[in-house]
């Protein structure tokens, strides 16, 4: 019951039910609820890391850093264009992101908040314990309106 958590936690949930409009849904129609509301933290002495995955049923996840430096894990995007991904072709060389580009990561600094779509694939470089690594993690469902609040 922290106050300072609870702005937080409806600044973010003000900023994912943004980003849905911002998409171009019908937000009018819906209410944002938090499925799920996390910190993690990895170990210590390395090796933390997650697999690729999506969150099912999940209309906005997000993160914000805590911990972090150019010496700690990353989040890696994934592309989510199933038929992209079938009739891939070789890219150029050299760096860059490109619409054609699979996969795309991000170095974070503390503070930084990432609200992508919970069906974009993701997963965390492993961590080699150099320095400490701690974000929040969190899961929105966009739900119609008349049945939030039988829910409430």
């Amino acid at each position: 019951m922290d106050n300072n958590f609870l702005d937080f936690r409806n600044y973010i949930g003000q900023k994912s039910w943004e980003f849905l409009d911002w998409q171009g849904f019908d937000m009018q129609q819906y209410t944002t609820m938090f499925s799920e509301l996390w910190v993690q933290e990895f170990a210590k002495n390395g090796g933390g890391h997650h697999s690729a995955h999506i969150h099912w049923n999940q209309h906005v996840s997000g993160f914000y850093f805590l911990k972090c430096s150019d010496k700690t894990s990353y989040p890696i995007f994934h592309e989510p264009r199933t038929g992209a991904r079938a009739t891939k072709l070789k890219m150029k060389p050299g760096n860059g992101v490109f619409h054609g580009t699979e996969l795309v990561h991000f170095k974070p600094k503390p503070g930084t908040l990432i609200i992508f779509p919970g069906y974009l694939e993701h997963e965390y470089a492993v961590d080699f314990g150099v320095e400490p690594f701690r974000f929040i993690h969190w899961n929105i469902q966009a739900v119609p309106k008349e049945m939030a609040k039988d829910v409430v």
